[in-house]
C-alpha cells in the first residue's frame, strides 16, 4: 500500500493528484486513502526543485522535437510558424519554431534534457515560495509537508517559520 504521495507545491498538481487517488478509491476501495505531501525548499541547490527551459528560436525548424515526444506532463508545445514574406511558403529558411516549456506543466523530471539532440535544454533551478506554499496548506487537500533543506538549520527554521506564520496569519 502506498501510505503517502509526494508531489509538487502547486494547485493544479495537488488537485490532480487527488482526483487521481479519488478514482483509484472508487475501483478498490478498501485500500487506505495515502497522504498527500507537498515540498518545498531553502535554496537553488537541491535537483527535485528544477524545471526546463528553452529558446525555441535557437532550435533548428527541421527539429524532429524529441523533448516533445519525450515529456509526460505534455509540458513542451512547439510549433513550426511560417515567417517572412510571399516566399515563405516555398522557403524552408522562412520557417521557425515558437512555443517552448509550458512552466505550469512542467515538474522537472529531466526527460527532455538527454534528448535534445542540439544541447539547448537547460535544468533551471527555483525555491518554492513559502507564502504560494501557505496558502496550498490552507485547502484540506495536502496532507503533510516536506522541507527539503542543504543542512542548514537557520535556514530550514526560517522556512518552517514563515510557513507557520503564514498559516496562522491566514486564519485570522
Amino acid at each position: 500500500a502506498v501510505d503517502c504521495i509526494d508531489c509538487a507545491a502547486d494547485a493544479s498538481v495537488v488537485s490532480a493528484v487527488n482526483e487521481g487517488i479519488d478514482v483509484a478509491a472508487s475501483i478498490v476501495p478498501e485500500v487506505q486513502r495515502p497522504w498527500v505531501m507537498v515540498s518545498v525548499n531553502d535554496d537553488c541547490r537541491d535537483l527535485h526543485f528544477r524545471k526546463a527551459e528553452f529558446d525555441p528560436e535557437d532550435c533548428p525548424p527541421d527539429c524532429s522535437k524529441p523533448c516533445d515526444k519525450v515529456c509526460p506532463a505534455d509540458a513542451i508545445s512547439l510549433k513550426r510558424v511560417m515567417v517572412g514574406g510571399e516566399h515563405a511558403q516555398s522557403d524552408p529558411i522562412c520557417d521557425k519554431l515558437e512555443g517552448g516549456v509550458i512552466m505550469e506543466r512542467c515538474y522537472g523530471c529531466g526527460r527532455c534534457l538527454s534528448v535534445c539532440p542540439y544541447d539547448r535544454i537547460r535544468a533551471m533551478p527555483y525555491v518554492r515560495d513559502p507564502a504560494t506554499t501557505a496558502e496550498l496548506l490552507k485547502r484540506s487537500d495536502v496532507d503533510a509537508i516536506e522541507i527539503h533543506t542543504t543542512g542548514k538549520w537557520v535556514s530550514c527554521s526560517l522556512v518552517y517559520l514563515s510557513l507557520l506564520f503564514l498559516c496562522y496569519v491566514a486564519q485570522l
